[in-house]
């Protein structure tokens, strides 16, 4: 149905591991596991996940338009196919991508395991949710998130969970105004922003540009913007983000 192992491990989400024939990841308060030899038939027959995995998006659609727009792309989307978006949670894409600044994807699961494990809820086993934001406002305080390695980045969590209620308003506006409406939140710049907006509100246009994406344009794309892959911008550098990685072997 789609690439499971680029969509869970392309730098969309931190929210999953594999083991050994499993793929395992807890989703807002929901652990789901699912057998690596057989995952869509989990996948396909629960609502939750058919949303989560984006299985009602046209991406055939969008995978065509940009094979024809771009022959490099469109070698990448042959690799790769078919690399889906997540709908995640907005609270939880917040905290990831604010804790993912100036980090290793090794240092970023590790963090956020140990927010689950200090602040969140256990739904399993050995298994937290990552804290709601009253939870982090009532158990947490800066001093304690600096201890557990966040450094800077704690006093963006705590003011992220302040004004959580920004994230609901959100979903009814345009691009750059909800751009701009994210960037309310301390330590939330544009790159932040464009990949809370990407992967939590299903804004298949907005094309988030880090160190990475920005090599890639300037290099395959000189004199071009991320305009140039409209309406598709988000997918596709997915797929460019996804296939630089790989190529100078930082795998997720």
């Amino acid at each position: 149905m789609f690439n499971l192992e680029a969509t869970l491990f392309s730098g969309q989400t931190f929210a999953w591991q594999k083991d050994g024939s499993t793929y395992r990841g807890v989703i807002g308060r929901h652990l789901v596991s699912l057998d690596a030899s057989d995952p869509f038939s989990t996948i396909g027959s629960d609502p939750f996940l058919r949303r989560y995995f984006d299985l009602e998006y046209p991406y055939e659609e969008a995978e065509a338009h940009l094979e024809i727009l771009d022959p490099m792309l469109g070698e990448l989307l042959l690799a790769h196919r078919s690399i889906h978006i997540l709908n995640q949670d907005p609270w939880e894409t917040t905290l990831g991508f604010i804790t993912s600044q100036n980090n290793t994807i090794k240092r970023i699961r590790t963090l956020l395991n140990a927010l689950r494990q200090t602040y969140g809820k256990e739904v399993a086993p050995n298994h937290h949710a990552l804290p709601t934001p009253d939870e982090l406002l009532r158990g947490s305080s800066e001093e304690k998130l600096r201890a557990l390695g966040f450094g800077y980045r704690a006093e963006y969590l705590l003011d992220a969970a302040r004004k959580s209620n920004l994230l609901a308003t959100v979903s009814d506006l345009a691009d750059e105004e909800a751009l701009q409406t994210l960037r309310q939140i301390h330590g939330v710049g544009p790159k932040v922003a464009s990949c809370i907006l990407l992967f939590a509100y299903g804004r298949k246009d907005v094309f988030p540009i880090d160190t990475w994406t920005g090599r890639i344009l300037a290099h395959h794309y000189p004199g071009k913007d991320p305009s140039f892959f409209s309406p598709y911008g988000g997918i596709a550098q997915q797929y460019l983000f996804y296939a630089e990685r790989r190529k100078i072997g930082s795998h997720w």
